[in-house]
């Protein structure tokens, strides 16, 4: 998509590469503790009243959200749209006969044994995951069984699509087919998605589109394959274990901006990078790019907690927090410690010219839609932050 900011226009593309094959937005209550067990985070919490840090949180958030000092006025929207079909993953498999064996990850899927051991495999870790499904047939075959599955749901789909939902109620669209038809010096934000070709994903942050992009958006499974795939820090690791690291996490963050961003003997366009996991968001930009960047993780947070458990604003009896209480900024150098204040849950930090702005999420504990629920984070991150003009 492409942002435009009165006369002067201002822009993002939203880009997503891959296939969603399968979503599980409405886990039984006994998923759900095994998700809550194999994240590490300990068993969900009982409501606490409204002194707890869930409300103290919540009301931290409203003091801080504000809208920009000049905001965003056009918006172009990348051609990437499908549909949807949202149901229970456990009740797909017992309607295609498959069932529950042992869990294993397929970098591209040609069969429904495939689909079940892929989708066991990330249940089992509470991560979201897309794949290629390599099988034409097979693939419309099971796309019928879910899209006629009695109360299934469908909805708008694709990174382009619901991300431009979010800023149709504020701002005028254009559609574009590509970064060519967006005007030079237009700010693009590309949001990732699930991927398994590392020369393709070297390639995009190499030579393809990191150099023409101002924002990202990625999550803990992008972040990570991305630095294993351009062989940037923490590339050794495997896969997560649990909750991710917040330092090791903003190493690869620093990485990727001081490696690929915008810098005197750079051309390069990136100056920003939206992360988003379950239990909580950091903001990563150069310094002198970005305004109101506090304001937009807050917000993007927010919209986790509200749209997973499909409410107006956060219900503090449905939600937990789960983010670590005390976390280390960095793990490659002497980083800061840093112990979480509910009452100020926005934690910002500096190092060599990129500011980072880091907040806890309030999780859903029994959510009712997760379907693009990281395109709705990073649409109300970039609806509240504040590109400054370049000349």
């Amino acid at each position: 998509m492409a942002l435009w900011r009165g006369a002067a226009y201002a822009g993002f593309l939203a880009l997503a590469v891959g296939c969603v094959f399968l979503l599980e937005p409405q886990l039984p209550g006994s998923a759900l503790r095994s998700l809550w067990s194999s994240l590490q985070l300990g068993p969900a919490p009982a409501p606490l009243g409204p002194g707890s840090p869930e409300s103290r949180l919540a009301a931290a958030w409203e003091a801080l959200i504000v809208r920009p000092a000049r905001r965003w006025r056009r918006v172009a929207v990348g051609v990437n749209a499908c549909v949807d079909v949202v149901l229970s993953g456990v009740k797909l498999l017992q309607a295609l006969g498959l069932n529950p064996g042992s869990g294993e990850d397929h970098s591209v899927l040609h069969s429904r044994n495939d689909l079940e051991e892929a989708f066991l495999h990330f249940m089992g870790k509470g991560a979201a995951a897309e794949r290629f499904f390599s099988d034409k047939e097979a693939f419309q075959d099971i796309a019928q069984v879910a899209s006629e599955f009695p109360g299934a749901q469908h909805y708008v789909g694709g990174n382009a699509a619901l991300i431009g939902q979010k800023f149709a109620a504020n701002s005028d669209l254009k559609v574009v087919t590509s970064i060519s038809d967006i005007p030079t010096g237009v700010p693009v934000h590309l949001e990732l998605a699930s991927m398994t070709n590392r020369e393709l994903m070297s390639s995009i942050v190499h030579q393809q589109v990191f150099p023409a992009v101002a924002s990202l958006g990625l999550n803990e499974q992008e972040l990570l394959f991305l630095s294993q795939s351009a062989s940037g820090p923490h590339s050794s690791l495997s896969s997560w274990n649990g909750v991710p690291d917040v330092g090791v996490v903003s190493d690869i963050l620093f990485w990727i901006l001081k490696e690929h961003g915008r810098s005197e003997s750079r051309a390069s366009d990136l100056t920003r990078i939206h992360f988003h996991t379950l239990a909580y968001h950091i903001l990563a930009t150069v310094d002198g790019h970005w305004a109101n960047q506090l304001a937009a993780v807050a917000a993007g947070a927010r919209v986790a907690g509200t749209q997973a458990c499909a409410t107006e604003t956060i219900d503090t009896r449905r939600v937990s927090l789960r983010a670590p209480r005390e976390f280390t900024t960095s793990r490659s150098e002497a980083g800061s410690r840093v112990v979480l204040n509910p009452s100020e849950p926005v934690v910002e930090w500096h190092r060599d010219g990129v500011s980072f702005h880091f907040t806890p999420v309030l999780v859903c504990q029994d959510p009712v839609r997760t379907v693009g629920l990281g395109d709705a984070i990073s649409a109300e991150g970039l609806f509240y932050s504040e590109a400054h003009p370049q000349h």
